[in-house]
């Protein structure tokens, strides 16, 4: 028994020391950003893909350092420069060698044979996550599918304790993808503990927070997303997460104060401007004027814009101001046809609901006058204004 037993170890340290040499040199050529030269040594322990620990290390070179994909089935990887990252040239033309490796053909026959592997599990789950992220409707199966299967391999993989923070993060995402907002919260909770820089999480358990109505801890994990996140456009987001909280709480000040900090971060936005305007109009704050022409200005010449307005200042009781306002306009935008229209039009649909039919023809004449300026015969502005005018006759 004795001989039997050194030899049992003796063939066991043989299969694992090339293995773990394999993955601890890929991992060294990894850090220094050699990503063709570690795929190769993978590549060359464990050429068939038989090697769950390799093929695992294999999945996760690829998923986060390819350069081009094709539908996640063949890779191009490439050793960069100490100053170079794959987020610069992701995408980009060049001469690359591709690589075959399609992750659910290999991974799947893995778990058949090692059903208690359930890293190869969270692994799957990691592919299929990764191709809704980056192929959402465009990929080989329909988009609810793949999410099902990433949500389905993490929670396997989740139960029997092998989890990371992106796999309860992804856990958590799916179920916010279902409107499931109470269960989502425990494995985003979980993912900020395993990881408490990550903004997602935190944005993502305050969305979840926000749609069960518990939104003092909704604005607590949106403040610290905001604070995390780098990109002007997410951390606006979260400010304007905030501010929605906040005035649905009716603190109307800290809701002002967030989207006014959104739109410093991330100017002009229409969906900050929207907002605080309608809060500052509602609380008649001396500015909401100087508010409507920033909203007023970012698109002008869109339909929405006036919709928009015409919907806010009604429902305050305001519309004598917004015709004002919008005859304020004229000299401003007189060179352009299509907003001097639009004002004109909207000028008159206003006039047309307050029962001033006079004036409201005038303008739908001088918009319909103008829109002959910029606009085909046939489009669908002049039935707008014939419908009209025909009714004021």
């Amino acid at each position: 028994m004795k001989q039997a037993f050194t030899l049992i170890l003796i063939f066991t340290f043989g299969i694992t020391f090339p293995q773990n040499v394999a993955i601890e040199d890929a991992n060294k050529l990894i850090k220094n950003k050699k990503y063709e030269s570690a795929i190769k040594v993978l590549n060359d322990v464990d050429p068939k893909n038989e090697n769950p620990d390799i093929v695992i290390a294999k999945t996760n070179l690829y998923l986060k350092y390819f350069v081009t994909s094709i539908m996640h089935k063949m890779f191009a990887l490439t050793d960069l420069e100490p100053d170079q990252d794959v987020m610069d040239i992701r995408g980009s033309n060049g001469i690359f060698e591709m690589f075959t490796f399609a992750p659910d053909s290999i991974l799947n026959p893995l778990i058949d044979k090692y059903p208690d592997n359930y890293d190869l599990r969270k692994s799957l789950g990691y592919y299929y996550h990764e191709v809704h992220l980056k192929y959402l409707q465009n990929w080989l199966e329909p988009d609810s599918i793949v999410i099902n299967r990433f949500f389905d391999n993490y929670k396997i993989a989740y139960d029997k304790g092998v989890y990371d923070y992106w796999s309860a993060y992804g856990l958590g995402y799916a179920y916010l993808m279902q409107q499931d907002y109470k269960s989502a919260i425990p494995y985003l909770e979980k993912s900020t503990e395993l990881k408490n820089d990550y903004p997602s999480s935190y944005y993502n358990l305050a969305y979840a927070y926000l749609y069960i109505d518990q939104r003092e801890k909704g604005i607590e994990s949106a403040k610290v997303a905001m604070n995390l996140y780098d990109y002007p456009q997410y951390k606006a987001d979260a400010a304007r997460m905030i501010a929605v909280m906040y005035r649905e709480l009716e603190d109307f000040d800290n809701s002002i104060d967030y989207y006014k900090q959104a739109d410093k971060i991330q100017p002009d936005d229409y969906y900050t401007l929207k907002p605080l305007l309608d809060l500052e109009i509602s609380l008649n704050k001396e500015n909401y004027l100087d508010r409507t022409n920033q909203f007023f200005s970012i698109a002008p010449g869109n339909p929405t814009t006036y919709q928009d307005l015409m919907k806010m200042y009604w429902n305050y009781e305001k519309i004598e101001e917004l015709l004002t306002f919008l005859a304020s306009q004229h000299d401003k935008y007189q060179v352009d046809n299509k907003v001097d229209g639009n004002i004109c039009f909207y000028t008159a649909v206003i006039q047309y609901d307050k029962e001033d039919f006079k004036n409201s023809k005038d303008n739908f004449e001088k918009s319909r006058e103008i829109f002959k300026k910029v606009y085909e015969s046939d489009h669908r502005v002049f039935e707008a204004i014939d419908s009209y005018t025909k009714e004021i006759k």
